[in-house]
C-alpha cells in the first residue's frame, strides 16, 4: 500500500465496540478517552501480530528510509532501540583490527 493512499483515519466497523466503549464512557467516572484505548488496542494488537522476520524487514525498510522511525517503532517497540545497538556494536566489531588475535 502506498503512502499516498493512508490518511489520518482508520475506519472500521465498530458496531458493538462503539456501543460497549460509549456505555462504559458513560458510567466510568469522568469518562474513559476511547481515541486512546482505540490507538492502544490496535498498537498492542500490531505488535503481537508481527513475527521475528517482519521486524527484520520493517527494520530493514525504516534504515532504507521507506519507514519512519514512528512507524517502526510501533510496529516493534521497545526492540527497535536493541536492534539498533545491536547493529551498531556489529559495525564497530567488524571494523576492529583483529590481527592480535592471529596465529
Amino acid at each position: 500500500m502506498s503512502q499516498e493512499s493512508l490518511d489520518d483515519t482508520i475506519k472500521f466497523r465498530a458496531g458493538p465496540l462503539k456501543e460497549a466503549a460509549t456505555e462504559l464512557d458513560s458510567v466510568h467516572l469522568g469518562g474513559i478517552n476511547i481515541s486512546e484505548l482505540a490507538r492502544e488496542g490496535l498498537t498492542q494488537m500490531l505488535r503481537r501480530t508481527i513475527t521475528d522476520e517482519d521486524k527484520i524487514a520493517i527494520y530493514e525498510r525504516y534504515s532504507a528510509g521507506d519507514l519512519s522511525g514512528d512507524a517502526a517503532r510501533v510496529l516493534i517497540g521497545d526492540e527497535f532501540d536493541l536492534l539498533q545497538e545491536d547493529i551498531d556494536a556489529f559495525r564497530e566489531a567488524a571494523e576492529d583490527d583483529t590481527s592480535d588475535y592471529l596465529v
